[in-house]
């Protein structure tokens, strides 16, 4: 027989909250998800969205940002948490959001080396809507973004 304990290291419970993030993502949008006229990248940017509201849930229990976080902060400080990508730079005017991520460190196709047959199915745009929209209380608007993997990516997103 063999047992097991560990002690908890707060600074690692980001993949855990990811991966809450992701269940009830699964399951408050299967129908979404499920539908047919609905790809790989949309299904991401849903799924994001739950996995970047547990992630900035995590940084507010952790002391790590305040609710008051400006989204820059709170971008720079996702960054420095949980390595989404080595430059990324974000605009803002008004409720819109410009994003340009060179050399992601998720990328399923540059990181993992998957081939996903010309779509994409990038996490970054539904983190960074996920954890902006969370701490706004508002109700996040998912765009459709179309990027090529493993290349420079920019998002564009609305929060209000």
């Amino acid at each position: 027989m063999f047992r097991f304990r560990k002690k908890i290291n707060l600074e690692k419970n980001y993949i855990n909250k990811a991966i809450i993030g992701l269940g009830v993502g699964l399951v408050r949008s299967k129908d979404i998800l499920l539908s047919k006229d609905f790809g790989p990248q949309g299904a991401m940017d849903i799924l994001g969205v739950w996995i970047g509201q547990e992630i900035v849930k995590e940084m507010l229990a952790q002391k790590k940002i305040s609710p008051s976080v400006e989204e820059e902060e709170l971008v720079d400080k996702l960054m420095n948490e949980i390595n989404i990508a080595e430059d990324l730079t974000i605009k803002q005017k008004g409720n819109e959001i410009n994003v340009t991520i060179q050399n992601c460190l998720i990328c399923p196709k540059r990181v993992g080396g998957y081939d996903l047959q010309n779509e994409t199915a990038c996490p970054v745009g539904g983190i960074l809507i996920g954890a902006i929209s969370y701490l706004k209380g508002s109700t996040p608007k998912v765009p459709k973004v179309n990027l090529k993997p493993a290349e420079l990516c920019n998002l564009s997103f609305t929060i209000e």
